[in-house]
């Protein structure tokens, strides 16, 4: 089935006064929406990032689309690669691990391909997670995403979450979340605050929700001998600690003297990473994002020597790319399956 139109639509929308630590978050988000037009009225969408950066390349393949089969996914990353052409796409926050070529033919091929196996799915009338080998699992349950908050943007926008900066009202924050999305576990961007000020926001979580599995990531903020302690002050508590020092040499040395296991989407974002991270020890689970590793079609090849695996949908705000995530995630097998 042939593409025969290729339509690219930046999204912006509003985005709360966020802390991570790099700053706040600003007051608008930005994402890409991937349109396939194909033969017989059939139609096929992938979401992306929005930033300039990733527009400019994502639109220098767009007019290489019309007249592949959106089937032949092999033309489809050659096609990326040949318009990329060795280019690399950088940001300016580097929350989501370093880069590379592969990475930014990754994200830009990851777009093309959710969009051409929504296609695929809409012409044959059968779910995404049929064509990619059908259901593991019949539920995925996502996690609440807690973040540290200021009460409204620098130009006075307000939202119904409120302030969010003591261990208090991130419980608050949660109790929302939890009351009115049921999310059975619970993740805090941490990073922002002192480590032993956000270790007491997880405890303060585990005494209202002792029933919910709770993370903390700090994107890689915390020095190893920090992480240590912390994660010594945590032991019982968190399901493990995601990101808590930089690099597979720094998470390696935490990871020997953690009493839980360490996750990442920092030190491991390729097939390249996975093996030396696990050698060395470095994580227990690998939090992939289908934005970066490759579409939905590809990261289970990683599966059976990773010893754990989830998905992490902290990039993942609108309702397409949670599409996307919901059948790789059932599709996905556990290590010797």
């Amino acid at each position: 089935m042939k593409v025969l139109d290729a339509r690219l639509t930046p999204v912006a929308f509003a985005d709360p006064p966020l802390l991570n630590c790099r700053g706040v978050h600003e007051p608008l988000a930005l994402r890409s929406i991937l349109e396939l037009v194909c033969e017989d009225g059939v139609g096929g969408l992938g979401e992306s990032y929005g930033d300039a950066a990733f527009l400019e390349q994502v639109r220098n393949v767009l007019g290489l689309l019309p007249g592949l089969d959106v089937f032949d996914l092999p033309r489809l990353r050659e096609t990326v690669a040949e318009a990329l052409d060795g280019v690399v796409v950088t940001d300016t926050h580097g929350l989501t691990g370093g880069y590379s070529i592969d990475k930014t033919l990754a994200s830009v091929y990851s777009l093309c391909e959710v969009a051409a196996l929504d296609a695929q799915g809409h012409y044959l009338g059968v779910p995404v997670v049929d064509l990619l080998g059908g259901r593991a699992r019949d539920r995925v349950d996502f996690s609440g995403y807690l973040f540290y908050k200021y009460g409204e943007h620098a130009d006075g926008t307000t939202d119904r979450w409120g302030q969010a900066t003591t261990p208090q009202e991130v419980v608050a924050q949660a109790r929302t979340m939890v009351d009115e999305f049921g999310f059975g576990s619970l993740k805090l961007k941490g990073g922002v605050f002192p480590p032993d000020q956000e270790a007491e926001a997880i405890e303060a979580l585990a005494d209202a929700f002792p029933d919910h599995p709770l993370r903390v990531d700090p994107n890689a903020a915390w020095q190893p001998a920090t992480s240590v302690k912390i994660a010594e002050r945590l032991d019982g508590v968190l399901e493990y600690l995601e990101d808590p020092t930089p690099g597979i040499d720094g998470m390696a040395e935490v990871a020997r003297q953690a009493p839980m296991p360490l996750a990442t989407n920092m030190c491991v974002v390729s097939f390249a990473d996975v093996a030396p991270a696990f050698r060395a020890g470095a994580v227990g689970v690998v939090l992939s994002d289908h934005h970066f590793w490759a579409g939905c079609a590809t990261p289970w090849r990683w599966a059976p020597p990773a010893r754990a695996s989830t998905s992490d949908s902290r990039c993942t705000p609108t309702a397409t790319s949670a599409s996307a995530s919901r059948p790789w995630c059932t599709s996905l097998r556990p290590p010797g399956s």
